[in-house]
């Protein structure tokens, strides 16, 4: 049943319908001598995650906040990540430059799990409003084409192509003028917690963290681990 509240949902991309294909990345670490697990690359996100929040909560609740941020977080999960595999300083610039070249290609971001397109789908036949905000490379609504998701939603704002990424306000402000909708009409689900669910609440959004690898296990805001959970959140709003 369709929330009373809430008339447009907008959702993150990466690690929210996209996910990377982490044992990818891995086999390419391997095949430079330097064994790596899945694993290694969840507890660099969990710590690249911590260490961001550190850095950008404060500027949120200031409410100034930069128009680019990613490179912050990309810098500490890659550095965490040659700690984990143990490469040693001369290596690290080669090696990062590998892992960042993987991530960086589009394709690498084609996992989605088996709940979320029937969700979507779910929330359309509702009468939502569905839209996508990403921090991206300008790539992102091909790759959503590619696997299937684009015709779920109505919009889809892709930093690179709009000039200015989450959390500033101006992406989400944009987003809610493409759905006619006030800020205190929509929701915004996301994986990160100062970004995305930062960046909702001060652009007015109610914020959703979706945390599949329990980075955040102390949020103070509403938390889910899949996306079919949001039902929940809508219906206590």
């Amino acid at each position: 049943m369709k929330s009373s509240q809430i008339r447009a949902i907008f959702f993150d991309a990466g690690n929210t319908l996209l996910y990377p294909r982490l044992d990818e990345r891995a086999r390419d670490l391997a095949a430079q001598g330097f064994p790596a697990s899945v694993e290694d690359f969840h507890a660099a996100e969990r710590a690249a995650k911590q260490k961001l929040d550190e850095w950008l909560w404060p500027q949120i609740r200031k409410g100034v906040v930069p128009r680019t941020i990613d490179h912050y977080y990309w810098a500490e999960y890659l550095q965490t990540l040659m700690g984990l595999i143990g490469a040693p300083e001369p290596e690290h610039q080669r090696l990062i430059r590998l892992v960042a070249d993987g991530f960086r290609n589009i394709r690498c971001w084609s996992v989605v799990m088996p709940e979320t397109p029937g969700y979507l789908a779910s929330l359309k036949q509702q009468g939502y409003f569905l839209g996508v905000i990403s921090n991206s490379v300008g790539t992102m609504e091909d790759q959503l084409k590619h696997e299937g998701l684009r015709d779920y939603f109505q919009a889809v704002f892709d930093s690179a192509l709009v000039g200015v990424e989450k959390p500033h306000p101006e992406i989400f402000q944009l987003a809610l003028r493409s759905a006619g909708a006030a800020a205190q009409e929509a929701a915004f689900v996301g994986d990160t917690y100062a970004t995305d669910v930062g960046g909702a609440q001060l652009a007015g959004l109610r914020g959703v963290l979706i945390d599949r690898i329990g980075a955040y296990p102390q949020a103070e805001c509403p938390r889910i681990t899949s996306l079919p959970e949001l039902d929940s959140v809508l219906a206590g709003w």
